[in-house]
């Protein structure tokens, strides 16, 4: 059996995200099981061909969909989610055996990105995508626009709060995509679901979950709408967390007139928006676990007196970002080379937190300092020569305070 993500060797920002997906797999199998599944008795699986092809069946077979011995179940669901393999991958469908919904999607995509105009048709995605979901957000949806296969491709997928009738919610998002030519879109985006009534044996396409791509080195990202001071694209843990925040919301009843494109409809506006907290970079030795001589990369202190009450605290107005030197390769040659890869120490640092209860959002091992609204950390300096001229004198000063040096008159 083949190593699970070869393919991904080398590239140590994709390996991070498959790890990240791996660790959420329980919790978003059991959340796309609610979520997500309209019908457990059939459902899209992929597979890898013998020449290395990626292909995708419908599943169970006839023959066997009326023993019930074949179903979706939280197992397969976290084997997609782990995504150590295509052929793990799976899609569902978005009407249930008794004709309902649990939700509804949009699926702007670009499958060819070697086209003449791919450029153009990337932007009249882009611009579509967020039109339609802005529009959506006004009328009080929660939608997630997924960045599907990172190369122009996505999807808008929106939870119901309950089981709606098909007829209604493939009217609803039917009327959604109405002006889709104006925007320059080469074809009529694909809805889910595909249409406004099934037969007994009629099973339309499914959509692919979200998590690792088919065929394509990616992973589905999720948009930031208050992307302002932070990343305009979710992926990862953060990603994963605001799937799970998604909001299910109503939908709206059907007029008894012809329905009208989303544009047209009357707005209804949000009582109180959800907004995404601010994300705040935190340190972990010194601030949170007891720090005094260093004892190897392994080696975690003991929570310091009233860490844990601050960082719930805290955890109530911000995002909380663990960014520890302990899940980087550079030690700048103060100490000896980690026997561990950076994933390996981060999951070290997530037992950590776990173990003591501290709430937190990732742990960062990207390249450079992560996006975040504010540092806190025990050698932390501030420094904004913009707001107060002393800056560099009193930066000088905290520093050699740090380094334990006798503080000396700056150069003129």
């Amino acid at each position: 059996m083949a190593q699970p993500f070869i393919e991904f060797a080398g590239n140590r920002r994709l390996l991070w995200i498959a790890e990240e997906w791996i660790r959420y797999a329980p919790r978003l199998a059991e959340w796309a099981m609610e979520r997500l599944v309209n019908r457990r008795d059939v459902w899209s699986q992929y597979t890898v061909k013998p020449d290395g092809r990626i292909g995708v069946v419908m599943l169970p077979i006839k023959e066997r969909r009326k023993l019930g011995t074949d179903m979706v179940t939280i197992t397969k669901l976290e084997r997609h989610f782990s995504g150590r393999s295509p052929g793990h991958l799976v899609g569902m469908f978005s009407i249930s055996d008794h004709a309902t919904c649990k939700w509804f999607a949009i699926d702007i995509d670009l499958h060819d990105e070697g086209v003449t105009n791919a450029d153009e048709i990337v932007e009249a995605n882009r611009t579509a995508t967020l039109e339609w979901a802005g529009r959506l957000r006004e009328q009080g949806f929660d939608p997630m626009v997924m960045d599907s296969n990172g190369v122009g491709g996505y999807h808008i997928w929106v939870l119901l709060d309950k089981e709606y009738p098909l007829d209604q919610t493939f009217d609803f998002v039917d009327a959604v995509r109405a002006d889709w030519q104006s925007f320059g879109l080469p074809r009529k985006p694909e809805v889910f679901p595909p249409k406004r009534a099934v037969g007994p044996d009629d099973l339309p396409y499914t959509l692919r979950l979200p998590g690792r791509h088919h065929s394509r080195h990616h992973y589905t990202r999720i948009y930031n709408f208050d992307f302002v001071d932070e990343n305009e694209w979710l992926e990862g843990g953060e990603a994963i967390e605001a799937m799970l925040a998604t909001r299910p919301a109503k939908l709206p009843k059907p007029k008894k007139s012809k329905a009208k494109p989303l544009a047209e409809v009357p707005v209804k506006k949000l009582k109180a928006e959800r907004k995404r907290k601010p994300r705040v970079a935190l340190d972990l030795d010194g601030v949170l676990a007891t720090y005094e001589t260093w004892q190897g990369f392994e080696h975690i202190g003991a929570p310091l007196p009233g860490a844990l009450e601050f960082v719930r605290e805290l955890y109530e107005i911000a995002d909380i970002v663990i960014f520890t030197s302990r899940c980087s390769t550079d030690t700048g040659g103060e100490y000896d080379p980690p026997s561990l890869s950076p994933g390996q120490l981060r999951i070290h640092v997530i037992d950590w937190l776990e173990k003591h209860e501290f709430p937190y959002t990732d742990v960062y091992i990207g390249q450079g300092k992560p996006r975040v609204s504010a540092f806190i950390d025990d050698r932390a300096v501030s420094c904004s020569p913009q707001a107060n001229p002393a800056a560099f004198d009193d930066a000088l000063g905290n520093v050699r305070t740090i380094l334990h040096r006798k503080s000396k008159p700056r150069r003129a």
